[in-house]
């Protein structure tokens, strides 16, 4: 939440808690910059199959999430990257290169 500007979004899928069961947040900082914070902890397994039912619909479009897509020697790189300048969007690994048509 630290790489926020003001009035920036942070999504959370699936919370992990701390040690002692807690999960802080800086609320002063998401006041001050007037943050917003949305999340999930989790989807009970009877909504899957709805959910799938929009994603296959085109409803729902997850796949404009991923902006980029890196083969897995590039992983060190770039996760050593996300500490400086992260991009937006979420990056795939993949653990091999499918061969060009």
């Amino acid at each position: 939440m630290n790489g926020l500007r003001r009035r920036g979004r942070h999504v959370q899928v699936g919370l992990l808690p701390s040690p002692d069961g807690t999960t802080p947040v800086p609320m002063a900082r998401a006041i001050a910059l007037e943050l917003e914070l949305l999340g999930s902890h989790g989807m009970a397994a009877h909504s899957y199959p709805p959910m799938l039912e929009l994603v296959r619909g085109g409803v729902l479009r997850p796949d404009l999430l991923v902006t980029s897509t890196i083969p897995l020697d590039e992983a060190p790189p770039a996760l050593a990257a996300m500490g400086t300048a992260p991009p937006a969007g979420a990056t795939v690994i993949e653990p091999w290169r499918r061969p060009s048509p």
